[in-house]
C-alpha cells in the first residue's frame, strides 16, 4: 500500500498532492528501497515493476467501470506485481517487501477509519 502512496511521480492524481507530500512519498520509497537492499539491477528491475503498476492504477482510477469491476483489476495488477516482485526479490527481500505491504494496509485502515 505504499507503493499506492508513492504514486506520486506515476499517476495522475499526484495533481492532487503538494509538492511536499510528492517528496516526502519520494523520500519513502527511496528509504523503502533502501531497507531491501536492492542491488542496482534489482532496484532498476524494481522501479520498471512499479511503474507498471502505478500506470495501470491510474488507467483503473480514470476508468468508467464499476467498484466490483475496478477491485478485480486491483487485484489481478496487485498479484501480478508480487509475481514480478517474487522474481526479482531474493526470498529474505521478498519477505520485506511482503511485511511492508502489511504494514503500509494497517496504516492505511487506520488513516481511513
Amino acid at each position: 500500500m505504499l507503493l499506492v502512496t508513492l504514486a506520486a511521480g506515476q499517476v495522475s492524481a499526484q495533481s492532487k498532492m503538494t509538492e511536499e507530500q510528492k517528496k516526502e512519498a519520494k523520500a519513502r520509497y527511496e528509504a523503502y528501497k533502501q531497507k531491501l537492499n536492492l542491488t542496482e539491477e534489482q532496484s532498476k528491475k524494481v522501479d520498471a515493476i512499479n511503474t507498471t503498476y502505478f500506470e495501470g492504477l491510474g488507467q483503473l482510477k480514470n476508468s468508467g467501470a464499476s467498484k466490483l469491476s475496478k477491485y478485480k483489476k486491483y487485484k489481478a495488477l496487485r498479484n501480478e506485481k508480487d509475481k514480478q516482485m517474487k522474481e526479482v526479490l531474493t526470498k529474505e527481500q521478498f519477505k520485506i517487501y511482503k511485511d511492508h505491504q502489511a504494514e503500509m494496509k494497517e496504516e492505511f485502515k487506520n488513516n481511513r477509519g
